[in-house]
């Protein structure tokens, strides 16, 4: 059975009630209407809709602010949309006061209806990403006890001295030229080519010579992680002070540089609003690496959910701390028969070259050894913060039991 939007709609109007109902497509949206107060509030009680479509001026001097008013008292708020044919501004800066998202003006056209519709689910999803993060947040908290903390922080502790020695040799191997292997074959392979008539050169067959370079592009990238991987487990990372603002505005930009490798495969990439009273919230943070790491989670979850689904990313503050959680559906593994992470392995996710999936995803145009994630970690710790792997659940369209959905969660210290 394919899932619906279920969207709530209060309007007085029969006309109207009809004209809503055939621009909005049945196939995507599960529609509630009626023009009484009483029986949508009765409604929403029963079946929580994470958007509310209301008319302003409601019979015998009923008002849509009101109804949204009380709507938004119950402990799972929904979006509202206000519709009007009054164009008055003062009637619009007062739905907004009141906490309506946005303003469709009558008559309505099914081009802005529906666009309103779609961004305000957008916002109501994560919305409620966010509380499920929070939930999750909650269950694993009280089940974690604090002698765990203490054997975690050890081997932290143990894990980057391990971590030092590895990159270290590894990184001198590829510095020179050891252990690439399909450098070696094409090296080997000039080794029987022809000499040229004069003797002084030799005859090189352009596509050999092709691989060559764009195999040596690969290389120069192996040795340039080795290298950032190396300064993030013998050095400390300068940070400086940005603002939450700042740092939303960094995945922004990033999402939107990201853009089309998310066409490939269909994916939709969707950034949370960030509450203006918490844009000035100051933290530290090294923004250079801090914007690499997201950019590996991001990629991470393209490379392993399937083609046409969103990846989400949340930003929340917390006074003493900034989380930012990136969600995707998970990919079942063709080779191995894996939904997603399960929880055995989401601790060992971050050991250098482990992996769970053995596809290669070459069109991300990323390094597929097993080191994106240990990459990640590495630049979090060296923010004193914490990065975890979980699972969510995500309730939010009708039809069939709740997503499962793998996140990916940083905190950072504010």
């Amino acid at each position: 059975m394919s899932k619906k939007y279920p969207l709530l709609i209060l309007e007085d109007d029969p006309v109207q009630q009809a004209l809503i109902e055939r621009m909005l497509p049945d196939a995507k949206y599960a529609l509630t209407i009626t023009s009484e107060p009483e029986e949508a509030l009765a409604a929403f009680e029963k079946l929580q809709y994470p958007v509310v479509l209301l008319d302003l001026h409601l019979p015998n001097n009923g008002s849509g602010i009101e109804v949204l008013r009380r709507l938004l008292e119950t402990p799972k708020p929904p979006i509202g949309i206000m519709l009007s044919g009054d164009n008055d501004i003062h009637k619009i800066i007062d739905a907004m006061r009141a906490g309506a998202y946005d303003y469709v003006l009558k008559p309505v056209s099914a081009g802005e209806l529906n666009g309103a519709v779609e961004k305000a689910l957008q916002q109501a999803h994560t919305v409620e990403l966010t509380r499920a993060a929070e939930a999750e947040r909650s269950r694993r908290m009280n089940s974690q006890l604090a002698t765990k903390h203490v054997v975690e922080r050890l081997q932290r502790r143990q894990d980057d001295k391990f971590a030092a020695a590895l990159f270290g040799n590894i990184h001198t191997s590829f510095s020179q030229g050891k252990g690439v292997g399909v450098m070696t074959s094409l090296v080997s392979m000039l080794a029987g080519a022809a000499a040229a008539p004069d003797g002084k050169s030799y005859l090189v067959d352009k596509d050999v010579l092709d691989m060559i370079l764009e195999n040596q592009t690969a290389v120069n990238d192996m040795v340039q992680m080795f290298s950032e991987l190396q300064l993030l487990v013998t050095q400390d990372l300068v940070l400086f002070e940005i603002t939450l603002g700042e740092l939303h505005s960094i995945i922004r930009d990033l999402i939107f540089e990201l853009q089309s490798l998310g066409q490939l495969r269909g994916h939709t990439l969707v950034l949370s609003e960030l509450p203006p009273q918490f844009s000035g919230a100051r933290l530290r943070v090294n923004w250079e690496f801090l914007r690499k790491g997201f950019r590996e989670l991001l990629l991470n979850a393209m490379k392993f959910s399937p083609e046409n689904t969103r990846v989400t990313v949340l930003v929340e503050y917390f006074y003493s701390r900034v989380v930012v959680t990136i969600l995707n559906e998970p990919m079942q593994d063709g080779n191995e028969g894996i939904l997603g992470i399960p929880e055995e392995f989401r601790r060992v996710i971050f050991d250098p070259f482990f992996r769970i999936s053995r596809t290669v995803h070459e069109q991300y145009q990323t390094l597929e050894y097993g080191l994106g994630l240990t990459f990640v970690e590495k630049i979090i710790h060296m923010h004193q913060a914490n990065i975890r792997c979980l699972e969510v659940d995500d309730h939010f369209q009708t039809g069939d039991p709740a997503t499962k959905l793998v996140a990916f969660e940083i905190e950072l210290p504010s």
